[in-house]
C-alpha cells in the first residue's frame, strides 16, 4: 500500500507536463479570424523554412495568441506566417523580444513577451515554422 501512496503522486507530477506541453489548439475569435483571412487573402501559402532574415523584417502583425505575421522589406508581395508552438499567448498586448545572436529569425526560438509599461516578462513562445503568403495577382 505504502509503495502506492508514493506512486500516485509521482505518475500525476509526471503526466502533468504531457497535459501541458503545447499541443493543443489556439483558437481564433471571429474578429481575429477575418483579419487573418483578410492579410492571407489574394495570396497562396508556399513550402514552408525554418528560418527567416531578421534584418529583413518590415512589420510584426499579431494575431489573437495564433499568428505572427511578418512583412518584409525587401518583398512587400510576400509575408510569412507563423504559428508558435502552443500559440504566443499575450504578445498582441505586449512586446515580443528575441535574441540578436544571429540574423536570422527560426524554428524553436524563444522569443520573450515583455510588458513595456512595468518591464516584467509577461510569457514566452516558440517559432514553428514560416511559411511564406505571396500575392497571386488575383
Amino acid at each position: 500500500m505504502r509503495k502506492i501512496i508514493f506512486a500516485l503522486p509521482l505518475a500525476l507530477m509526471l503526466a502533468a507536463p504531457a497535459a501541458h506541453s503545447g499541443t493543443a489548439e489556439v483558437k481564433l475569435s471571429e474578429k481575429d479570424q477575418a483579419e487573418f483571412d483578410k492579410i492571407t487573402k489574394s495570396r497562396k501559402a508556399g513550402e514552408p523554412v525554418s528560418c527567416i532574415n531578421r534584418a529583413d523584417q518590415k512589420r510584426l502583425t499579431v494575431i489573437g495568441d495564433k499568428y505572427l505575421v511578418y512583412k518584409r522589406s525587401s518583398d512587400p508581395e510576400t509575408i510569412y506566417v507563423n504559428e508558435p508552438y502552443g500559440g504566443c499567448r499575450s504578445a498582441e498586448h505586449n512586446t515580443l523580444v528575441t535574441r540578436k545572436s544571429t540574423s536570422q529569425l527560426c524554428r524553436g526560438e524563444i522569443a520573450r513577451i515583455k510588458d513595456m509599461t512595468s518591464g516584467m516578462v509577461v510569457g514566452s513562445c516558440s517559432f514553428s515554422d514560416f511559411v511564406p503568403y505571396t500575392k497571386t495577382g488575383e
